[in-house]
């Protein structure tokens, strides 16, 4: 045997294939320790009282393999008998946005009139890829960024400061969007990474840049979560399309 060899092990319910506790260790005599005495008393008075199947695996090269196994295994099956560890990056864990909001990844996806959601009838929907653009930061669907993170990438910057767009929501703030929604991933696999409402009554203070360029105003740059959308999926038939120019990097949609 290698010095640094491992094995990773699990301890199975066989009326039910439910893995109960998964570990580590240098040799595979490691894995039939706790049946004699161990540190885990939960774990301990359960192979007394119950039948159970051993299983191993390896040996790996080395401890870093073990752990991400071993990791991997207890952040999937969630072991009765194993003390709850933090996510790491071996951890399976919730693709896109941050755990709280992972059922919504669970639910149908939304249709296009399921985004005017209240008194909504007008929203500026802007493409956010996972590309870093100067100091906004790309969103990385493994290790989302912080919340102050997206909304700069939300907010800004959008060639929206012409009269079709700016100086129509200038005349008339009746007219204007009340929503802006962040949204990453192709058509078919997209999601609102946060939901956003606009200040409609600061029109007039926006600073057009070159090409048209503005700065979206938010009433509260701190909740992403404007009616409940963020990190729910958009279905393909809401025709959700984004182009490659800058002035389709956003949509303006109406109820």
């Amino acid at each position: 045997m290698k010095v640094n060899e491992q094995y990773v092990y699990i301890y199975r319910d066989p009326k039910t294939s439910k893995i109960k506790y998964a570990g580590r260790g240098k040799s595979a005599t490691r894995a039939s320790s706790h049946q004699k005495k161990t540190h885990n008393i939960e774990l301990e008075n359960w192979l007394k009282k119950a039948s159970y199947k051993l299983e191993i695996a390896g040996p790996y090269e080395n401890e870093q393999t073990a752990i991400a196994v071993e990791e991997a295994l207890i952040s999937t099956h969630q072991p009765e008998f194993n003390m709850r560890k933090e996510s790491s990056k071996y951890s399976f864990r919730p693709l896109g946005v941050p755990e709280k909001y992972i059922t919504r990844l669970e639910q149908q996806p939304l249709e296009y009139d399921c985004l005017f959601k209240g008194n909504t009838e007008s929203i500026i929907l802007v493409k956010v890829t996972d590309k870093t653009l100067g100091d906004r930061v790309g969103y990385n669907l493994v290790d989302p960024p912080s919340d102050d993170a997206i909304v700069e990438r939300v907010e800004k910057y959008w060639q929206l400061g012409n009269d079709k767009y700016l100086g129509t929501w200038i005349k008339d703030k009746k007219l204007s969007p009340t929503l802006i929604l962040g949204i990453t991933g192709s058509p078919g696999n997209q999601v609102i990474i946060a939901s956003l409402e606009v200040d409609i009554s600061a029109w007039d203070a926006v600073e057009v840049m070159k090409k048209k360029l503005i700065t979206v105003p938010l009433k509260d740059r701190s909740k992403l979560d404007k009616h409940y959308l963020r990190g729910y999926r958009i279905a393909l038939s809401a025709d959700i399309k984004f182009g490659r120019s800058i002035q389709e990097h956003f949509r303006v949609i109406q109820k």
